[in-house]
């Protein structure tokens, strides 16, 4: 027997609350479905952390030399006031995970929203996996910043002159005005630039990442999220505050592993585990 999903796309904020906003931000177009309704919403932080790896062959053995870092895939699953961490291997195994925990938990039919950075993996990944669910990608603001902020300190003479670039830039894309930042950096100053190798690959990268660009000026005064900063604190529980000490080195599974110890701790369903093999999926409020 298949389980039918109806994904419903009507979970947003109510008309007159948004329209309420635009007004005092100023804001002309905008559209309702974007803005979802915290009540209906699973907010899903997604990233990739990696650990120094461990050396298993000789170093002169250079046919078959070593990538220097494990990686690991965290999720952070809030929904309301309760939440739950899966981590994973790669950022597939992490999502098919994902998708166990909505189902067990019953909310496939929810607007589900993914916080992540502008990586390609997890944007092709994630449209892959969850193409039946009602899902959205919002490109996280924090890597937004910082990706502008690298790439123009490659490609313009100065600190004083990129920050005051940056202080145009940035305003358009808090309010998603992604056309008139990619203006913006096809028309500086030849003057000004030292490498326009970088502004090329700046403007490719918010032509690839778009969609993915809301008005997050829109966003923060309905009081929607903006950030993955809680699957960076995810992060921290699981991977980095215990594998990140100096001298540390890893393998795969035992990197892997040790996180997935870490994250049966934290859903409180570690003494399960241990007892009967089993974790219960099942969201909680935090301890």
């Amino acid at each position: 027997m298949k389980m039918k999903i109806s994904p419903n796309p009507d979970h947003h904020i109510e008309q007159a609350i948004i329209e309420n906003a635009t007004i005092r931000l100023n804001i002309d177009d905008y559209k309702a479905a974007d803005y979802e309704s915290p009540a209906e919403t699973v907010n899903v932080s997604l990233d990739d952390v990696g650990v120094k790896r461990q050396t298993e062959m000789r170093p002169k053995d250079e046919e078959r030399q070593q990538a220097k870092r494990v990686e690991n895939t965290v999720l952070h699953v809030q929904y309301n006031d309760k939440s739950y961490i899966l981590n994973a291997a790669s950022v597939t195994s992490g999502l098919k995970l994902l998708v166990g925990l909505l189902l067990f938990n019953g909310l496939l039919n929810k607007q589900i929203v993914i916080f992540a950075d502008g990586a390609r993996i997890i944007h092709s990944a994630v449209f892959k996996m969850l193409h039946f669910a009602n899902v959205k990608i919002i490109l996280d603001w924090y890597h937004l910043q910082k990706k502008c902020k690298e790439h123009l300190s490659m490609a313009l003479k100065g600190s004083k002159i990129r920050n005051e670039f940056l202080e145009e830039l940035m305003p358009c894309l808090w309010f998603g005005n992604v056309n008139r930042a990619i203006r913006l950096l096809q028309n500086i100053e030849p003057k000004k630039i030292k490498n326009h190798e970088y502004i090329r690959i700046l403007i490719d990268y918010f032509v690839r990442v778009n969609n993915y660009i809301p008005c997050y000026a829109l966003r923060k005064e309905l009081g929607l999220r903006n950030s993955s900063n809680l699957g960076e604190k995810a992060n921290d529980i699981v991977v980095s505050n215990r594998q990140k000490h100096n001298g540390m080195s890893w393998s795969n599974k035992g990197s892997t592993s040790f996180a997935t110890v870490a994250s049966a701790s934290y859903n409180q369903e570690i003494k399960q585990w241990i007892h009967r093999r089993d974790v219960g999926f099942e969201l909680r409020s935090a301890a």
